[in-house]
């Protein structure tokens, strides 16, 4: 018998194995609406603040965001916890790249967040917006100059210098414009921190404050490290921080008395993770669905936050120093999970192998889906104990625009809705216009609705182009 007829033969039988696994997986970790602040009616249907998201869609289109205002201003509160003099343990800046919708960071700023950005794109925006540049904090590894020059006009915090590059430059700067005092902070990696082209490591980072300090322009008060990756243990969170503050002692040493400590973001989120390519494969020739993640298992916002600040606290009085302020830049532990894509079911499909969905929403609007586990909800009625299995896949013409290969579900067809949960880190910034419209984004708050970013319309895609003879399309 050949190779190929034996995987053949036996794949069945994997295949069986595989949905026996996963169904006594899911009845371990069962996920559902009360996991993300949503309800069912009497119905089934599934309820965003006392209203159905069915409801939401007739009004509003699909596919199409929908921002949880209640969920943002739950998890705010989580971060900004009281230590015991009544004042929050750490001070919160949103990593603007996350999800920078515009309305979500104004919600943001009015809810007391400050606004960590990358580019002078996203400065320009938290200026645009009204934050207060005393409470803007600029990072990332490749600054302009352009943007350099706003960073320091309008005043902000602290803006972070990512390596010894950057220190003359941003100096240079500084004196063209007569600015006296910059303040800034040096961005350094320990050996569990994100490398490469972020940050300086520790063994060559005082090289940096030095030289800082030695320009007479900027005035250094900071040091900021980012973990990065999905921070899910008290391990994973102590350790780089603990080899951060033995670093700090060399600069106390050195006279470098620092006013903040910027710890970053990176806290994983409970609700999804990255899957391996062993579970990749699996889902892809075996139709075994991907696990099903517990809601209750990792490090929770409360514990990265005390976490953090008890380490940074019994460290300061060991060594007899004050407190400096702590910094956390939190982006997907503080709003992925406050935002869910809905979309529709287009269309379906059956063969002898498989059953298929096609949905209004595909990879191009789905990004996260490519690598990351992402809970999908029925909208339309409860989930039963009945289970098919379907291969979910997008509408464009791409053989790649596959969601998942096999995932579990009552029987549904055409008109059917489903939303796709934790779709509040990365899936808005890194969507694509490939033949279809974006989808807009919706709050709900109370009794309000507001749309964000309405729809793409067709005239929106092509707005900067013109014809042959320069006139503008549509």
């Amino acid at each position: 018998m050949k190779i190929k007829d034996v995987t053949k033969a036996v794949k069945p039988l994997v295949k069986q194995a595989a949905a026996a696994v996963v169904l006594r997986e899911q009845q371990t970790n069962r996920l559902g609406p009360a996991d993300w602040g949503l309800e069912r009616d009497e119905q089934g249907q599934l309820l965003v603040q006392g209203r159905t998201l069915e409801g939401l869609v007739e009004r509003h289109g699909s596919p199409l965001h929908v921002v949880d205002a209640d969920q943002v201003r739950a998890n705010v509160q989580r971060f900004t916890q009281p230590g015991p003099d009544g004042r929050p343990l750490v001070e919160v800046y949103y990593s603007y790249k996350t999800n920078p919708v515009p309305g979500v960071l104004q919600l943001l700023d009015r809810l007391g967040i400050g606004a960590e950005v990358t580019s002078h794109l996203e400065l320009w925006l938290a200026l645009q917006l009204g934050v207060e540049p005393s409470r803007i904090i600029f990072n990332g590894p490749g600054k302009s100059d352009e943007a350099i020059r706003l960073a320091i006009t309008s005043g902000i915090q602290i803006m972070n210098i990512n390596q010894r590059e950057e220190v003359d430059r941003i100096a240079a700067i500084a004196r063209e414009l007569g600015a006296e005092r910059v303040p800034v902070g040096v961005r350094v990696s320990t050996s569990n921190t994100w490398q490469g082209q972020f940050a300086t490591p520790a063994s060559h980072a005082l090289e940096v404050f030095r030289a800082a300090r030695e320009t007479g322009v900027l005035d250094v008060i900071g040091l900021h490290q980012h973990i990065g990756g999905h921070i899910g243990s008290v391990e994973r969170l102590a350790g780089p921080i603990d080899e951060v503050l033995g670093f700090v002692d060399q600069l106390a040493a050195e006279g470098f008395d620092l006013q903040v400590l910027n710890l970053g973001g990176g806290l994983a989120v409970s609700t999804t993770y990255n899957f391996s390519v062993r579970d990749h494969k699996h889902n892809v020739h075996y139709g075994k669905p991907l696990r099903t993640p517990s809601a209750t298992e990792g490090l929770s916002i409360e514990d990265f936050v005390s976490v953090t600040h008890e380490h940074v606290r019994a460290h300061y009085e060991r060594a007899g120093r004050a407190m400096p302020r702590i910094f956390l830049e939190p982006g997907r532990g503080l709003t992925s999970s406050t935002q869910f894509l809905a979309t529709r079911v287009l269309t379906e499909r059956s063969t002898p192998e498989r059953d298929f969905l096609f949905l209004d929403a595909g990879i191009n609007v789905l990004p996260g889906l490519v690598s990351e586990y992402h809970h999908i909800l029925v909208a339309g009625q409860a989930e039963g104990d009945e289970q098919h299995d379907y291969r979910l896949v997008g509408p464009t013409c791409a053989p790649w625009d596959t969601l998942l290969h096999s995932w579990k579900g009552p029987e549904l067809h055409t008109g059917d809705l489903l939303a796709v949960m934790n779709t509040g880190a990365y899936f808005v910034p890194m969507a694509t216009t490939f033949s279809f419209a974006e989808p807009g984004v919706l709050l709900v708050d109370g009794e309000k609705e507001t749309m964000l970013r309405r729809t793409e319309q067709f005239r929106d895609i092509v707005a900067l182009d013109v014809d042959l003879d320069g006139r503008p399309i549509g």
